[in-house]
């Protein structure tokens, strides 16, 4: 099976210290630095991956630590549905703006200050948290990112996208660790995801 990884390397330091170990030997790895927004980036790796033969795309921050070694296995098990087209390892359903985390939740993550625990470990979802995206090969044909959502905050949004096109999004049961703490790291980035959470709450109708 080839699983193709894409990141958008903020720190390359981070990436080769979390990301490169994790990912098996042999597998393509699409990594960006110097990109105006991660919705550019990934698209960019989604129109790379066209054409190859992939069974799926990870797409994963630079901090985002795969310390599962079943989880391609756990991914591509959840890609056997055909109408499974996008999975991550935390979410929400019923979600009425980019604040899964408030809505009904399902999964768990690892951070650097505690253990998310949201609930049921595997679930069908709105919105993944987006650390981690995995996608199906039908979803790396026909799903891009909103590039209105510029930056680093909104891009997640991707997932209710998939849902338009009445397909999958879901939760699968993979340990991963995210080297990160609980909340926004700057003011700042607080600011950005509130300007990408109204204009998700706009676009979607909430």
């Amino acid at each position: 099976m080839v699983v193709a990884y894409g990141v958008c390397v903020g720190s390359w330091d981070k990436f080769h210290q979390y990301v490169e170990p994790r990912i098996p030997g042999g597998q393509p790895i699409f990594a960006l630095a110097n990109q105006a927004s991660i919705t550019q980036a990934y698209n960019a790796i989604l129109n790379a991956c066209i054409g190859r033969p992939l069974d799926a795309l990870i797409l994963l921050h630079d901090d985002l630590e795969i310390v599962d070694p079943d989880a391609e296995a756990k991914f591509l098990d959840a890609f056997t549905d055909p109408d499974v087209w996008l999975a991550g390892i935390a979410g929400g359903r019923n979600v009425s703006s980019l604040a899964w985390w408030e809505a009904e939740t399902a999964g768990h993550q690892q951070i650097d200050t505690q253990m998310l625990d949201l609930g049921p470990r595997t679930a069908d979802v709105d919105l993944l948290e987006g650390s981690i995206l995995a996608f199906s090969p039908h979803a790396i044909r026909a799903v891009r990112f909103d590039r209105q959502f510029g930056g680093f905050h909104g891009y997640d949004e991707v997932a209710m996208r998939v849902k338009n096109l009445k397909r999958r999004v879901v939760v699968v049961d993979v340990d991963t660790h995210h080297h990160t703490q609980l909340g926004f790291k700057t003011p700042e980035s607080a600011a950005e995801w509130a300007a990408a959470n109204d204009m998700f709450r706009r676009k979607w109708g909430f």
